[in-house]
Parts: C-alpha cells; structure tokens; sequence
C-alpha cells in the first residue's frame, strides 16, 4: 500500500471518527430494564378506572397531535387518575427526541377515588410518561411540548 493511499485511509478514518463523536448515540435514558413498549391492561385494570394526561390548569387533555398530546411551554401537566384502592404510582418521563437524562422520575401515593398527579412543565420536546405500579408498566401518555 502507498503512503498517500495510507494518508488518505486515516485522514478519512479520522474525520468518520471525529463525525461520531460529535453525535448523541445510544438508547435514550431509561426508565428500568423491563419499563417500556406495551402496557400491563391487566394489571391497570386491577388498580384503576381511568386514567388521562391534562392540563393542572384546565383539567382537560391536550389536542392530539402527530406526537401524543399537545401542550404549551410553561403549562404544568398532571396525571388524572380514578383508583380502586389506595396505590403507590411511579411516573417517569423519557425524551422521544435525543434527550440524553430522564425529564421526571417521582413516585406518589395515590387514593382510593380520584387524585391527581403533578408532573410540572417542560421544556419544548417530545416525551412519553411511563406510569409504573408495583414494577410493572401499566399506561404509556405520548405527549409534545410545543
């Protein structure tokens, strides 16, 4: 092999090389080895009614957008939850866009009958919220910051 091929192998290489680095790669943050994809209906069924994503403001969902749930910079956002007994509720938020860290990760008691979960505001972006009980993934709310 040539010394210019050579040069010219590394200096393509390095450049290849100093392109990866520069980009975010990996999996997004996670919220546990098995918490993700599908949800357990059985098991949601088990300790909830209803569940919905909403304004704190309104009460109301957002509109439905090509990513989940629309919802406005600055608007706090909470879970709306109507449960049969007493359950301990774990709410993690994952960025869908290249996030590199977990957006929220809290767990509440929630009562038996209606109650309410605030997750706060974020920034623009898109997320799912990964509702967990007991270790296992039961609701899955895609939503978008806009």
């Amino acid at each position: 092999m040539s010394k210019s091929h050579l040069l010219i192998t590394f200096s393509v290489l390095l450049v290849f090389g100093l392109a990866l680095s520069s980009c975010s790669f990996g999996p997004p943050p996670s919220c546990g080895d098995n918490i993700g994809g599908t949800a357990d209906t059985a098991k949601f069924d088990q300790y909830f009614t209803s569940m919905a994503l909403v304004s704190q403001a309104s009460g109301q969902p957002g509109p439905e957008g090509e990513n989940g749930a629309q919802y406005s910079t600055g608007e706090a956002l909470a879970i709306q939850a109507e449960s049969k007994s007493e359950v301990s509720v774990r709410a993690c938020i994952q960025p869908r866009g290249g996030g590199s860290s977990i957006a929220f990760d809290q767990t509440q008691t929630m009562p038996q009958g209606t109650g309410t979960f605030s997750i706060g505001t974020f920034q623009k972006g898109t997320f799912v919220i990964r509702v967990i009980v007991d270790g296992v993934l039961v609701k899955n709310f895609a939503f978008e910051i806009k």
